[in-house]
């Protein structure tokens, strides 16, 4: 550690020489004409304290300084102002932006050599937490800023919180954590790999490849933080796909990637690594809908059966895939998506707990900005327990600084975790994050925030059906979530038209097929909540199931004669060929129509694929002359597949119906008598 040039000689002087380091250019022209730096943390001591030796007084920050200008730095100092320990959530997070008022301790560290531009730098700074304005009798979160000098001129800072314990929490913050693994359908109907996305998610420094590093480690500890982990059936459906071998575009070239190489490797790896933490006792798994739909589109779109069918089948791929059961009493809305009628709906299907979002229900007021209650009742009737995430932690993961510097957003998040336990330290409370899948954090921020939190003394983490019991809803909640999103009524039609076709074809199977089973998943595809804000996409699955299931029905055709005559003497037979031009064997029924034929005569075939069958009606036409036939291929639903009609089949009739000259000649006779009634004498009086 390089020898301080100042420390504590006149505490007022360091105070002032701090705060004049914070503004180290007053005019606009001054800050123009100084060097463009950047720093970020790379990593920090989790917590000190004066209890514990190995978490003793020294604390170690490192840090990487940038020259982003065109010339090299030099007369390089590190500043260190230690500031009084924050009373409030809101001072701290005002520290994070401005310096407070108050330095405890600073330091100015010399470093040799330059920072050359392009070049990257790392400092490490080794602090000593020993000044008397440390408070020994509580613990809590100093401020510390870091600032890069040339001379007496600050090029750049940041600042990260401090967290020093005097003793052993006796009551922590109950934790309640919860992990949302997904990835969007990356696939098209050819189940060709639209990018390579996912691909890059699951490779070392990939984001999904973070969080299952992050995860799996915890899961080793014998008795680790307890947390939720969701795991879409999505991700599972497409790591899976991946390890047998798949085709990706990349860069509008497609490329094969074979089982066991690549790709490939990597997602067999990724499933393993999640069976390895869905086995973890302190890991409870939990899963979302099929095609991760938001549950209000569907609903809304009168698709309710289709829920029922997503939310088992979610779990049908989840349980098959990691060899574990999710829970089927908690669930997280995708996107957090809800509305009143979907929390009517879920009770029904066994949901007790839903993880929502922070803006689900109206917050509660609290006492000097306390932390609001963690769990919520929303609906009008109370069937289910939420989650509330607290809102300010939830932001503090969205903001850009946790994409520009993800340890020092850790950090942050870390110590607004310990002033909110800060806030009343001897009382049981709880608090909630969700990871969820629209985060998209930057693959840093979870082994970091993981090993934080598995650290954290103030932290007491809980599964969420515990949580959810421990902190029951303190009263009725205003439900506030946003509109959320519907189909449009096109594409819902669209959809249903498709499942209808799906189940006539599913009626002409002969034998049984796995094609059935493969449209209706295409189908519920297309209810991903992706395709909400792109419809072309889902669009695309419906027109292929729709496009497939048609072309069965086109390979069915029927031929027969043009013009037909029945007469006596030729017979009263009509022939009619079917033939199936299918690949697989197909059940239909042959029927012929008119008015002028007794009945419908209809015969029920079975084609095997690429036969053809004669079939000769044996019909009794009720009168003479000529008059149109249709002649019918159905399925038997009843659907009419192909269809002889326009025009139709011209039959000429010259053979006599018995029945009907009987039933003619037995009217001529009627009128015959009526007719000579009129020639009897009439009866005079």
């Amino acid at each position: 550690m390089a020898a301080p040039i100042m420390r504590r000689l006149l505490l007022a002087f360091v105070a002032a020489f701090a705060a004049l380091a914070a503004f180290p250019a007053a005019a606009p022209a001054q800050e123009a004409d100084l060097p463009s730096v950047r720093l970020t943390l790379l990593a920090q001591t989790p917590w000190n304290s004066s209890y514990d030796p190995e978490r003793g007084r020294e604390l170690v920050v490192v840090v990487r300084a940038e020259n982003l200008g065109d010339d090299p730095i030099g007369d390089l100092a590190i500043g260190v102002t230690l500031y009084d320990r924050v009373r409030s959530r809101t001072a701290y997070q005002e520290s994070l932006l401005t310096d407070p008022s108050l330095v405890v301790d600073a330091e100015t560290l010399l470093r040799e050599g330059t920072l050359e531009p392009g070049v990257p730098r790392d400092f490490t700074i080794s602090f000593d937490l020993d000044s008397p304005r440390i408070s020994p009798d509580n613990s809590g979160v100093y401020p510390l800023k870091i600032d890069l000098r040339s001379g007496f001129t600050s090029l750049a800072a940041l600042r990260t919180p401090v967290v020093f314990l005097v003793r052993q929490p006796e009551q922590p913050l109950t934790f309640s954590w919860t992990f949302v693994l997904d990835h969007p359908i990356g696939f098209g109907p050819d189940e060709v790999f639209t990018s390579p996305d996912l691909e890059l998610a699951i490779t070392p420094g990939g984001s999904l490849a973070a969080q299952l590093g992050a995860l799996r480690a915890l899961a080793a500890e014998p008795s680790g933080p307890k947390v939720d982990v969701v795991v879409t059936p999505m991700l599972l459906t497409q790591l899976e796909r991946m390890t047998d071998g798949y085709v990706v575009l990349d860069d509008g070239e497609r490329r094969v990637v074979a089982a066991g190489e690549g790709g490939a490797e990597q997602a067999d790896a990724a499933i393993e690594q999640l069976r390895t933490i869905a086995r973890s006792p302190d890991v409870h798994i939990g899963t979302v809908p099929f095609a991760v739909p938001e549950l209000p589109a569907l609903l809304s779109g009168g698709l309710a059966r289709d829920l029922e069918v997503q939310m088992q089948r979610g779990r049908e791929v989840v349980q098959d895939v990691l060899g574990v059961t999710p829970s089927s009493t908690v669930l997280r809305p995708p996107g957090a998506a809800l509305d009143e009628a979907t929390l009517e709906e879920l009770p029904k299907m066994g949901v007790a707990t839903i993880v929502a979002g922070p803006s689900t229900v109206e917050p509660t007021p609290q006492p000097l900005g306390f932390a609001g209650p963690p769990t919520a009742s929303p609906g009008q009737d109370g069937g289910v327990t939420a989650i509330i995430p607290e809102p300010d932690l939830m932001a503090r993961l969205q903001s850009p600084v946790t994409q520009e510097d993800p340890a020092l957003a850790a950090r942050a998040l870390l110590g607004e975790l310990a002033s909110i336990w800060q806030e009343q330290p001897s009382v049981v409370r709880g608090i909630a994050v969700v990871l969820s899948e629209d985060l998209r954090l930057p693959a840093g921020v979870y082994e970091l925030l993981v090993q934080g939190v598995a650290g954290a003394p103030w932290l007491d983490t809980m599964n969420v059906a515990e949580f959810a019991t421990t902190f029951p809803p303190e009263e009725p909640s205003v439900f506030t979530a946003p509109t959320p999103r519907r189909f449009t009524e096109t594409y819902v039609e669209e959809l249903r038209q498709a499942r209808r076709l799906v189940g006539v074809y599913q009626s002409m199977l002969v034998e049984p097929s796995e094609l059935p089973d493969r449209y209706d998943t295409m189908l519920l595809l297309a209810e991903s909540r992706q395709f909400l804000s792109n419809s072309t996409d889902g669009l695309a699955f419906i027109t292929a199931v729709r496009d497939s299931v048609a072309g069965v029905f086109g390979a069915v055709g029927v031929d027969a004669a043009d013009e037909i005559t029945l007469t006596s003497s030729t017979g009263s037979g009509i022939p009619v060929t079917v033939s199936n031009g299918a690949d697989e064997a197909l059940r239909v029924t042959l029927q012929l129509v008119s008015q002028s034929l007794r009945g419908t005569p209809s015969r029920e075939l079975q084609l095997g694929a690429g036969e053809s069958q004669t079939v000769t009606f044996s019909v009794e036409a009720l009168r003479t002359g000529t008059f149109g036939v249709a002649v019918r291929v159905l399925a038997p639903s009843g659907r009419v597949l192909t269809e002889k009609s326009d025009p139709p089949m011209i039959v000429t009739s010259t053979e006599y119906n018995r029945i009907a000259l009987v039933i003619t000649v037995a009217a001529a006779v009627m009128l015959l008598a009526l007719w000579a009634r009129r020639f009897l004498p009439r009866r005079t009086t």
